[in-house]
């Protein structure tokens, strides 16, 4: 008698490029005893997958999936969720060594196949469970079949640089060959030339081998002069490039530098993955800090031991510091999901009611609102933060003695209106940029076509002393930080004295000096004081007359999985279109449709941040540009008990409609913009700004300061749609007598 119901195979096994179509068999034949009837066999996997969900019913389409089984013997198949499937054997039952065998990606009919997924991974598990007709009992098949996922062919270089150093400190220096969907390239085994103004090398050529699997590091850079610098990769052969982000070499840079931070890298199932989580962030992504957050209610005591011994394994100071923590993920009206952070190694952790699974891991260690969380760590070596993931933070519950840092931007997408509710609460809270995803590419995630995140993941920008992990948190608990959607931009903002996140009082006129150094051409450099514009960068690039861009922004609501879906066609009267580019158009499924002489379909997913086309017209200034879209609002309803628990599904409701026009005479005056009249969505039209200045070094006088709290903070946009948002300065205004 065997021990297990059946054995699972799949076939071929070879390695898969991520994001490639193909054709795959699983196979899974009962052993002696057979299946009874009813025996349901299930697959799923362990990631966030972007797999092509299998389809039954058009052979010419892809993901087409077929289903066969010895004569005489019937079945039946259903997709479970968008990760999985199952198969379901019939009245007669399988006997002993009968065969099940699922192709996925079927092309017999003219199908292009199955797309696999888009991130790479080490282990890509199809784990079969089996549970027998008329039994309560799941047995989980424990030799499931793996396959390996590797990086594609380069598409370009990714050159990672220190933001911030002093002269003559030597450095290293970070290269990856990128594909299309963001991993390193394993197969990549070119020579890559760097060179740079002001940088000197030891070596100038990396040369890529098999160890490196597309991401290596170049010892002996160092630079003797103040200044911005760059390094620009090259490799001839291969036709690739990339230029770094930029290196601000600072004669008296003092203590506080500017490193990069994933405090949210999200999290994985697979406890064998762990390690290759941190590894990532550490040598592909190249950043600083990282933190891994499993979900606190699906977390066992087994999985946390090997969490807890990785990120003491990843505790390099000087180099990279893997952040101990784990996320409480309760339901929105408990409080929400907020990420918690140790200072110390091996800490227990505090979970919350089950809400990710159906049945508590441990009820002795539950506690079930956020209140709880904040009374239990009250007093604690420990850092709590609030974010927008699977339920968003309630900011109305707030801690300030655990609670220094509010997340913004994530794969998720960037909440602004979560900026707002902070300050419009007085609290004190700074920015963070962050994954939360899981991939297992924390630093720089990619969406891939996942359902629920459109968005590349964001950065946290942290200036400390130093790179430990008592570094980080002083860092933080001072606030000493800012979020990105992901680029490298260097920002700095001071009022006498005080850098971000700082708290002081004054009689005078504050006046706020803002330095941003862009990994492109800065677009606009904003000061608010709170939610009042009262400030702008005067150097801002002029538009380009035979240059058109279209942009949209906005969100469908204030809470978790709250995206839009943008459907639109821009016309050209009286001129052509001789070239097109996208901005911000992250996700896979964002795409243009059609594109002729006089118009350009498009449909695009995007959550909050800003993204659009720009179009080069060959036109006079009576050419007319016109613009139509529909929108859907994306949401995130829950399907189970009375739409209060699982299964969650992504799920589009019909929202706005709107039209815009223009001729190019008249964008030379200024953009013209529509407002949505819902959330933040708008639909701007004007001329692309021209790629100017990638620095901007300016400084405002608040000549109305509010008497009491001012909060003054920076956004900054570049031409690329990438932004970054400075934590505020809370300036404690009091007028001076002669004021009053």
């Amino acid at each position: 008698m065997s021990d297990t119901l059946i054995k699972a195979s799949i076939e071929p096994s070879t390695s898969v490029t991520a994001g490639s179509f193909g054709t795959w068999t699983l196979r899974f034949q009962a052993t002696d005893d057979g299946l009874p009837a009813g025996t349901t066999i299930r697959v799923g996997t362990d990631t966030d997958t972007d797999w092509g969900v299998p389809q039954f019913d058009d052979p010419g389409a892809a993901e087409y999936a077929t289903v066969t089984a010895p004569e005489g013997i019937d079945v039946a198949a259903r997709t479970v969720g968008v990760k999985g499937f199952q198969v379901e054997v019939g009245s007669t039952g399988l006997p002993g060594g009968g065969e099940i065998a699922v192709v996925i990606g079927d092309t017999s009919d003219g199908g292009p196949g199955s797309r696999s997924q888009t991130f790479r991974e080490h282990r890509r598990v199809f784990a079969v469970t089996v549970q027998q007709g008329g039994s309560d009992e799941v047995e989980v098949v424990t030799d499931s079949p793996v396959l390996e996922i590797v990086g594609g062919e380069p598409v370009k270089l990714v050159v990672v640089v220190p933001s911030e150093l002093p002269p003559g400190e030597p450095f290293r220096v970070l290269v990856k060959a990128e594909d299309a969907w963001g991993n390193a390239s394993n197969g990549y085994r070119g020579t890559v030339t760097l060179a740079g103004d002001g940088i000197t090398l030891d070596n100038n050529t990396i040369a890529f081998s098999e160890s490196d699997a597309g991401a290596g590091w170049l010892e002996g850079a160092s630079t003797e002069t103040a200044g911005v610098w760059r390094l620009t990769a090259t490799d001839d052969q291969a036709e690739l490039a990339g230029t770094s982000n930029p290196l601000c070499v600072v004669e008296h840079v003092g203590q506080q530098r500017l490193h990069w931070a994933d405090p949210h890298g999200g999290q994985l199932v697979d406890r064998e993955k762990f390690a290759g989580f941190f590894a990532h962030a550490r040598d592909v992504a190249g950043i600083q800090f990282a933190g891994f957050q499993r979900n606190a209610d699906v977390l066992d005591e087994q999985d946390l031991v090997v969490q807890q011994d990785v990120e003491l394994e990843f505790h390099e100071p000087g180099r990279f510091i893997a952040i101990p923590g784990y996320e409480w993920s309760g339901k929105t009206w408990d409080g929400g999901h907020h990420n918690v952070y140790f200072r110390r190694h091996h800490q227990p952790i505090h979970r919350n009611a089950p809400a990710e699974t159906p049945e508590s891991v441990d009820e002795t260690t539950e506690l079930h609102h956020v209140r709880d969380l904040y009374a239990h760590y009250r007093g604690t070596d420990t850092i709590i933060t609030p974010h927008v993931g699977g339920e968003h933070s309630d900011l109305k519950h707030h801690d300030p003695t655990l609670e220094p840092g509010v997340e913004i931007v994530s794969s998720h997408g960037a909440f602004e209106w979560m900026r707002r509710d902070a300050l419009a609460r007085g609290y004190h809270l700074g920015f963070l940029g962050g994954s939360d995803s899981y991939t297992g590419r924390p630093g720089d995630d990619r969406p891939g076509h996942q359902q629920r995140r459109y968005s590349k993941a964001g950065l946290t920008g942290i200036y400390c002393d130093g790179v430990t992990l008592e570094d980080f948190f002083e860092a933080m608990r001072a606030r000493r930080v800012y979020a990105t959607t992901g680029a490298r931009i260097v920002a700095r903002a001071d009022v006498e004295g005080h850098g971000i996140g700082s708290r002081f009082s004054t009689r005078q006129q504050p006046v706020i000096e803002v330095d941003v150094v862009g990994t492109t051409a800065l677009e606009s450099v904003e000061l608010f004081r709170n939610e009042q514009l009262i400030g702008r960068w005067n150097d801002a690039p002029a538009g380009d007359p035979g240059r058109v861009r279209v942009l949209w922004q906005g969100s469908s609501r204030q809470t978790s999985y709250s995206g839009i879906v943008w459907d639109g066609t821009i016309t050209v009267h009286g001129g052509r279109i001789t070239a097109t580019d996208t901005l911000r158009f992250d996700s896979p499924r964002s795409h243009l449709v059609e594109t002729t002489e006089s118009m350009i379909r498009f449909h695009a997913w995007g959550c909050g941040y800003r993204m659009g086309v720009e179009l080069d017209i060959q036109g006079d200034e009576s050419t007319r540009i016109e613009v139509s879209a529909s929108t859907q609002a994306i949401t995130g309803p829950a399907y189970g008990g009375f739409g209060s628990s699982q299964p969650r599904r992504i799920s589009l409701a019909p929202a706005e409609r709107v039209t815009l026009a223009g001729r190019l005479g008249e964008l030379a005056n200024g953009t013209r913009t529509i407002d949505l009249g819902v959330r933040d969505r708008q639909l701007d039209l004007g001329l692309a700004p021209t790629h100017g200045e990638q620095e901007a070094h300016c400084a405002f006088r608040d000549e109305d300061p509010q008497p009491g709290i001012n909060p003054y903070w920076v956004r900054v946009v570049q031409v690329d749609q990438e932004m970054a948002w400075t934590s505020p300065i809370w300036v404690d205004w009091m007028a001076s007598p002669s004021a009053e």
